[in-house]
């Protein structure tokens, strides 16, 4: 049987500090890769979370 967790990709390097389900449609994934985790560490010291998402929608 098929479930709905079958997303094999591992995720971004913001969902995984964030803890949170990283889905195809993640605004973050294209930014942050699951390989790079410290450039986001760094961008969301100095913008946060939400800020950085409100930034990237705008691109």
């Amino acid at each position: 049987m098929s479930s709905s967790s079958s997303y094999s990709n591992p995720p971004c390097a913001a969902c995984k500090f964030l803890r949170r389900k990283c889905l195809p449609s993640c605004i973050f994934a294209p930014y942050f890769p699951p390989e790079e985790p410290i450039k986001f560490t760094i961008v969301h010291k100095v913008f946060g979370a939400s800020n950085i998402s409100k930034l990237l929608n705008e691109i």
